[in-house]
């Protein structure tokens, strides 16, 4: 039962700090008070959240101004604030594909992952917490088929994924990476 609810405790912990890391690095962000002009313009991905969506909603013909109100942002000398509740996450159970979307959103310039070896424990994670947490196998059975040392390494590669993740976000406001 530990070993099978293992899974789903650690996909939560492993979803709870990537939420948290990002909204921390976005809130800092906002408190240094970056131009939009001087902003990276990856994140404007984020900035725009609400126009790019006012914008698919419409018709082509009626959406130009909205459009170009979109570039024009990227020259403004007003502060940018980026809500910490536009995450670039879509709700599922974090894989290696989410850390690739963070990094390119943010333009971090290092590995999104430690190695290899990380994104395929975060799809065996991600798939067997799904199993177990919407009830297709039941935890016992589940943790009938993973050695106590497999869910050991399992969660330090997920540690060495947190440690990684924080790092890299420590670094990147450190060097300034979120300016052009």
């Amino acid at each position: 039962m530990v070993r099978g609810s293992s899974y789903v405790w650690l996909a939560a912990l492993l979803e709870r700090i990537v939420r948290d890391a990002l909204q921390a690095t976005l809130r800092e962000i906002s408190l240094l008070s970056v131009p939009f002009k001087d902003l990276r313009f990856s994140l404007f991905s984020l900035l725009c959240d609400a126009e790019f969506a006012s914008i698919a909603d419409r018709s082509r013909s009626g959406s130009w101004e909205q459009r170009i109100a979109v570039f024009l942002r990227t020259a403004q000398a007003d502060p940018a604030l980026l809500a910490e509740n536009i995450l670039p996450l879509d709700g599922r159970t974090i894989r290696g594909e989410h850390f690739d979307t963070i990094w390119l959103v943010l333009g971090l310039n290092t590995p999104s992952l430690p190695s290899p070896l990380h994104r395929i424990v975060l799809r065996d994670l991600a798939d067997g917490r799904n199993e177990v947490a919407h009830g297709h196998i039941d935890p016992v059975t589940f943790g009938r088929s993973k050695a106590t040392k497999d869910m050991l390494r399992i969660a330090l590669r997920v540690d060495e994924i947190i440690m990684h993740l924080l790092g890299s976000l420590d670094s990147y406001l450190d060097k300034k990476q979120y300016t052009r």
